[in-house]
């Protein structure tokens, strides 16, 4: 990669990062600093706009490449760092040397074949933060539910299930059961859950606030399966759709694709990759169920119902592939800029006798013709 400035690599920690810099005539020059605001102020003062910063993706490095892009103007580069073999199979693993690797690597290799990760944008930004709390907040309450189930439980009171707990009327109703500290505990966990289920309807009301004004969204909302969350899920860390080639990339980018282990006449497709993020990708499989269950499903389901019971592939990978073809799908959607129209799957053996019956009715018309122009 020709760099006209420096090429410069940054290791970054939680209060400090080590620089790297390599010039033009191949000179090198180490520094380093604090990632607080004064710091990050030093470290613009130190770069031009034509050098070249390389960083590994992480929180930290998605806000000092807006910092930098702002500030200095120089082109900010942010690294996979679980492509990077070049760092994490190293046998010497220091801040310094990785300062300096990545600083070499950027000199050394072409843009692409680099394993760039895309900063997302601002609005990207806020909605993943956005969507973090939710789960974070969702993950919580859970948390709590089930803490308060075991006390009912150590208690005796083994005929409630969650399900019974997660209801705020149903909980008065049955609070009054408890006796000495499994009382007062169990106060102390319904107040937490008010206060977390307050500030969850809250945010949910964000979302559905970031769904209304955006058309994207909601073209995805008409998919069987796909709500206000996992749309907007999809939008925030997908970004743009014009940066993927095809569907193919899509799904290697959420992680849904397999592990390939090909050699000579072996080929062994393994369990899916799951490089991509995690919360995208449970939701796409949480629609998966809800459209295989709807009576809207069209072809998804249709094709899960193949898989499954036809074909006898378990329920697992049978959704994980629904999951997968519902990710294309939204792919696709975004690509056109249009609206989900429900199609019916045709399965490989329907497709077989179509194409047997087709072949059978010309052959019969082709024979005809020959048997009219005999008796012409």
């Amino acid at each position: 990669m020709e760099v006209a400035g420096n090429a410069v690599g940054l290791d970054l920690g939680k209060r400090t990062y080590e620089m790297c810099l390599i010039f033009n005539d191949n000179k090198i020059n180490r520094t380093g600093g604090k990632t607080d605001f004064s710091g990050l102020d030093k470290l613009c003062m130190k770069l031009t706009k034509d050098d070249v910063v390389a960083m590994e993706a992480c929180n930290l490095a998605f806000r000092i490449e807006r910092i930098l892009r702002e500030k200095v103007g120089c082109r900010v580069i942010i690294l996979n760092p679980g492509r990077l073999a070049i760092i994490f199979m190293s046998t010497r693993k220091t801040d310094k040397e990785d300062s300096m690797k990545l600083a070499k690597y950027i000199k050394s290799h072409e843009e692409d074949e680099m394993p760039i990760v895309t900063p997302p944008s601002d609005e990207e930004w806020e909605r993943r933060k956005l969507l973090s709390e939710y789960k974070a907040l969702r993950s919580q309450r859970t948390r709590e539910v089930n803490r308060l189930h075991a006390i009912f439980e150590h208690a005796g009171f083994t005929q409630f299930t969650r399900k019974d707990i997660c209801v705020p009327k149903n909980r008065e109703e049955i609070l009054p059961l408890l006796k000495g500290y499994e009382k007062e505990e169990s106060e102390r966990l319904v107040e937490r859950l008010l206060l977390l289920e307050k500030q969850i309807d809250l945010l949910y009301k964000k979302i559905n606030d970031e769904t209304e004004k955006d058309e994207k969204v909601q073209k995805l909302m008409t998919v069987p399966g796909i709500g206000p969350i996992t749309a907007l899920s999809y939008v925030a860390y997908i970004g743009d759709v014009n940066r993927f080639e095809n569907a193919h990339q899509v799904s290697n980018f959420i992680g849904f694709v397999p592990k390939v282990d090909r050699s000579c006449t072996i080929n062994r497709l393994g369990h899916i990759t799951k490089q991509g993020n995690s919360l995208l990708r449970s939701l796409l499989v949480q629609a998966a169920w809800s459209c295989v269950r709807s009576k809207n499903g069209a072809a998804l389901r249709d094709k899960y119902n193949y898989m499954s019971v036809t074909r006898g592939i378990g329920k697992g990978k049978s959704i994980v592939t629904i999951a997968r073809k519902m990710g294309e799908l939204l792919y696709t959607l975004l690509k056109n800029d249009q609206c989900y129209e429900p199609k019916k799957f045709i399965s490989s053996d329907e497709r077989i006798s179509k194409l047997a019956e087709e072949a059978l009715f010309y052959a019969n018309n082709r024979a005809g013709d020959k048997i009219n122009l005999t008796c012409s």
